[in-house]
């Protein structure tokens, strides 16, 4: 290992402690998509800073071609945003709170209140596009 690798490595090893230490749950974060009713909606929406919740419906086509864009985000994002699936044949209250008119729409949620939204299915680039400004906030 040469010199500028080894700076490197020490520093995201620093960077990486310095992360758990502000954030300690952090580490606790899911890596994949956790499953949001009505009834835990509220609770985990104030768990947790950012998220990415995910309106859907079983027999919703767009909604099954996101799915996988979802699942790999929840990898890729663990410890910084945690997303969240909602069926919403199953649970019709939260979609309805939220203005929800067609699936798939993907809440973006940041301290427990609605900072953004995204309807239909879109490409991951234009997910992350939306979710890098929440991140760095």
């Amino acid at each position: 290992m040469n010199e500028l690798e080894e700076i490197r490595r020490k520093k995201m090893e620093k960077l990486v402690k310095e992360i758990g230490e502000k954030n300690p749950s952090a580490q606790n974060y899911p890596k994949a998509p956790i499953t949001i009713t009505d009834e835990n909606f509220d609770q985990i929406v104030q768990q947790y800073p950012l998220m990415v919740i995910d309106n859907w419906a079983p027999w919703c086509f767009p909604c099954r071609m996101i799915a996988p864009i979802i699942e790999e985000m929840a990898k890729d994002y663990a410890g910084k945003v945690v997303f969240g699936k909602l069926n919403t044949d199953e649970n019709q209250r939260t979609p309805l709170k939220f203005g929800v008119m067609g699936i798939p729409t993907l809440l973006i949620i940041k301290n427990g209140k609605e900072v953004d939204r995204i309807a239909g299915a879109v490409p991951r680039e234009y997910i992350e596009s939306k979710l890098r400004r929440y991140l760095h906030e």
